[in-house]
């Protein structure tokens, strides 16, 4: 088995000392043996409020906007290790391709995500997230630039991490599933004493993949502290450290067709298996994150919260680039391993440039070749400092209460790396002056294409971005049911680049309305904006390009309601945004600013507990997006689905012979997606269908809580074919098939 343990074995030391700090070690394996039934803590479903788009906790019946929490514990259910699968729970949210399944991707409300944020801290890197420090996501929706700063209109997701609990908790899990898939946790939080508590959170994976070749390690290590100095002030620490190694896979391919561009999966016996790569596609990063929160409680009406954080990571990525398709018919002047036959050398030229340019695939006995080149970005780093200060209080002025939030947040960032590639196939063999064969998709042959690259005569390309805000949020609670949010934030930023722009002023207004029509249903009215840099890379030349900033605006109307005791919340919203200065992709996949781009729709969202023991996350969204503004918006933006849909419900028997007996499923929906911004073909809608079980027991004589958990899930039940994005014409994504995973989890 192909995991590191070193870390975990440290852990595992670290909470036996812990438990016998509390005398644990006075246990026996006879108590162990002695088990009764007992079910899931019910209280790790519920997040109850939210300071995210104010600066302080807001419940959920009072704040103007839409907020979707997913926590840890569904995550947990649903046996999820991947951020944009756990986004399956939040409507309107599609997939994009993520640089071949290496980063986060997704679109929220139409709206591409710029990143990923980390305790409100806009997170520079943007490789996958690994959820085993994650105590619950936020999705926030529309835009949210007030206290976060410089984001996409459609809305952002904000990861919390785990902090120290109050009592000794020590938890774990260990799982093993489809394609030699190994999951090992450990979860250790221990109190010091009164005024000092410790948590240690340390995961390792190693997995395969239904894709050829394909080997994935992520192995994850997180600190955090808290230190109560006084009574009224304590501080924050937390640190984590991330290693990951995983393949850089392009997916499938769309070829021309008289009915206009197809998967070429659904024209030709082609296995979801077979990688148009090459073995040593790989994509490797080095995370480390360090933060520090300082906390003082001035009075019994306000409080100042300082935080720095430093971030580092390196990153080198190595892919069997797609840049060309090539089409012959069966008897065409080519070998089947990707060789041109020619008379002299001026016919190769025409030869290729006829099958590329001319060609479509009309006939089954038609053959597909890819022109390719080797490329990839080394050396890659990143460095970024980040300090905030939030000020928090309430004072009265007339009859009128204000709540008030007033922050100033610095960031500074650097991005250093090398592009290099070689030249694309050409389909002349190397010993008589080309450059390599074309790779055949129906009968690959693999090792045509040098797996390094020299650095040498490579220039480094460095990316220097500064960004300095403040921030006033007043929520005013005119009567006991009127409330007005009012906020105002301004950014001065920086970059400096291959194509630098100049410092650069902005103003992001917002104001919001909630009004209490009963003790369980409000309804709310805002108007947000937001903006963000531009900026890009040209995947030919590998350069980071500068363009003009991007800003936008949204209308947002809707009403939430609460149902069994508040226990289930819902909400609704309806929404009209407009983005100008838009950052594209040509048909060359270069990028390109164009004019701007809308977005209206609706969304519904339903979470809870409605009665004990069952749990419900649903959501459905539609999302009308167009590319262009007024009389010239037209084509829809790709990976955008019109429609979503999702539910997941569980229920878990609460008394009884069978208390702690728990079932789960869910179901999926994305609807059609347009594969690029032309709108030249689309990618069908898919549902995925889950199932989960689990038996929940208690270790009696360890403590009243103390449980072992054994579960097992299906994933795409029903074995969906699908393709969840697209990263061009070449770069299909391919869904996963049905999968199996089983876990043992104990939380003592």
């Amino acid at each position: 088995m192909k995991f590191r343990l070193g870390y975990l074995a440290a852990l595992v030391a670290f909470s036996i000392n812990a438990q016998e700090n509390n005398n644990i070690q006075e246990k026996t394996i006879s108590d162990i043996e002695k088990i009764t039934v007992i079910g899931t803590n019910q209280k790790r479903y519920i997040i109850e409020s939210t300071d995210s788009l104010t600066g302080f906790p807001v419940d959920f019946l009072d704040l103007p906007r839409v907020v979707n929490i997913i926590p840890e514990q569904v995550v947990l259910d649903q046996k999820i290790t991947d951020l944009s699968e756990a986004l399956r729970n939040s409507p309107g949210i599609s997939l994009g391709d993520g640089f071949g399944g290496t980063n986060d991707d997704f679109l929220i409300r139409g709206f591409r995500r710029n990143t990923v944020y980390r305790n409100g801290f806009r997170r520079e890197t943007n490789f996958k997230t690994n959820l085993s420090n994650v105590e619950y996501t936020q999705v926030v929706r529309g835009p949210a630039s007030i206290t976060y700063g410089q984001v996409e209109p459609g809305g952002l997701v904000d990861i919390v991490t785990k902090k120290p609990l109050l009592e000794s908790r020590i938890s774990g899990e260990a799982r093993v599933g489809s394609y030699n898939d190994k999951f090992f946790l450990l979860d250790v939080s221990q109190p010091i004493n009164e005024d000092i508590g410790i948590r240690v959170v340390a995961s390792t994976q190693d997995a395969e993949s239904f894709r050829d070749f394909t080997d994935i390690s992520r192995d994850t290590i997180s600190i955090s502290s808290a230190i109560n100095f006084t009574d009224s002030t304590s501080l924050d620490l937390s640190y984590e450290y991330r290693d990951e190694s995983r393949p850089l896979d392009r997916g499938t391919i769309t070829v021309p067709t008289e009915d206009g561009r197809k998967v070429i999966n659904e024209l030709l016996d082609i296995p979801v298996s077979r990688r148009f790569g090459e073995r040593f596609e790989v994509f490797e990063s080095k995370f480390n994150f360090a933060e520090a929160t300082l906390n003082h409680v001035i009075n019994d009406d306000w409080i100042v919260k300082l935080s720095t954080a430093y971030e580092k990571s390196s990153a080198n990525d190595l892919q069997a680039r797609p840049v060309g398709l090539a089409i012959f018919d069966q008897d065409g002047p080519i070998t089947e391993d990707g060789f041109i036959v020619f008379q002299n050398p001026a016919e190769i030229a025409t030869i290729l440039g006829t099958a590329i340019g001319l060609s479509v695939f009309d006939d089954p006995t038609d053959q597909a070749f890819l022109l390719r080149r080797t490329d990839g970005s080394q050396d890659q780093g990143v460095d970024v400092f980040y300090a905030n200060a939030l000020a928090t209080g309430e004072v009265e002025i007339g009859d009128t209460n204000h709540r008030l939030a007033m922050g100033a947040d610095y960031r500074d960032s650097e991005t250093t790396r090398f592009f290099a590639f070689t030249p694309f196939t050409n389909g002349v063999s190397q010993a008589i002056g080309g450059n390599g064969a074309l790779f055949n998709v129906q009968a690959p042959v693999y090792g045509n294409l040098a797996d390094n690259l020299s650095l040498e005569g490579v220039p480094v390309i460095t990316v220097i971005e500064k960004n300095t805000g403040v921030f006033i949020n007043d929520y005013i609670e005119i009567t006991d049911k009127l409330n007005i949010l009012a906020g105002l934030r301004y950014d001065s930023f920086e970059i400096e680049g291959d194509t630098p722009v100049d410092e650069t002023d902005q103003f992001s207004p917002q104001l919001a309305a909630n009004y209490n029509l009963t003790d369980t249903v409000s309804i709310f009215a805002s108007y947000s904006t937001a903006f963000e840099p531009n900026t890009a890379v040209n995947p030919l030349s590998g350069e980071n390009q500068a363009f003009e900033p991007e800003d936008s605006q949204q209308y947002e109307l809707g009403f939430k309601a609460e149902f069994f005791d508040g226990n289930l919340q819902t909400s609704a919203a309806f929404y009209t945004i407009q983005k100008d200065n838009i950052l594209s992709a040509d048909e060359n996949d270069l990028p390109i600013l164009i004019e701007g781009q809308s977005s209206q729709g609706g969304e519904i969202s339903i979470s809870g507990q409605p009665t004990p023991g069952m749990n419900i996350i649903a959501g459905y969204a539609y999302v009308d997006a167009e590319i262009g503004t007024g009389e010239n918006s037209s084509n829809r933006p790709r990976n955008v689905a019109e429609n979503t849909f999702n539910v997941w419900a569980s229920y878990e028997i609460q008394g009884g012979k069978f208390e702690g007996a728990g079932f789960g499923a869910g179901a999926f929906y994305v609807g059609d997606r347009y594969g690029d911004d032309n709108n030249s073909y689309k990618l069908d809608g898919y549902t995925v269908v889950d199932l989960s079980t689990w038996y929940t027991l208690n270790v009696k004589n360890l403590g009243a809580n103390d449980t072992l958990r054994f579960q097992l899930a299906l994933k795409n039940v029903l074995d969906e074919e699908y393709y969840s994005a697209s990263g061009g014409d070449l770069r299909i994504s391919i869904g996963a098939p049905r999968t199996v995973f089983a876990s043992v989890s104990f939380d003592f």
